[in-house]
């Protein structure tokens, strides 16, 4: 991790605890359901009773400095994201029914679509699978972030 990155986590992490410790109505601020995972070369394998029943989970993944939000959409199928912001990298995190940067107020879809700015680009995504009792997330190959 290069000194740019290691200030652009601190910012958003910063931004985070502040919002949080000042109240704002950032529905993020109760805790995230971090999911246990298990990886096979580029693939993060997620086991579907581990996700429960909820809408959303963080999952941690091999090469990449902040979590991917995995989401379990109305038909059921699943999208998976990153959580760096593509205005300055903060970490954007789960508000209601989106996702939003502390830092700067960029809002995103659950899907990673721009909402509002000052972002321009949607979030990263990723391949999403459903292999029996997991659901699978496909990395690229070297597990770097664009």
């Amino acid at each position: 991790m290069n000194r740019r990155e290691f200030l652009s986590r601190i910012e958003g992490l910063s931004a985070g605890a502040l919002a949080c410790g000042a109240g704002l109505s950032l529905n993020g601020c109760i805790g995230f359901h971090y999911v246990t995972t298990t990886v096979s070369g580029n693939r993060v394998l997620i086991n579907k009773a581990e996700f429960g029943t909820g809408r959303f989970a963080l999952v941690e993944a091999p090469g990449f400095p902040l979590p991917l939000y995995l989401y379990r959409g109305d038909g059921g199928g699943y999208s998976a994201v990153s959580t760096r912001c593509t205005h300055r990298g903060c970490q954007v995190e789960p508000a209601a029914e989106h996702l939003i940067c502390p830092c700067h107020g960029s809002e995103y879809t659950n899907t990673g679509r721009v909402l509002k700015g000052p972002a321009q680009r949607p979030l990263q995504q990723f391949p999403v699978e459903i292999e029996g009792e997991h659901i699978v997330i496909e990395l690229p190959v070297g597990g770097e972030m664009e």
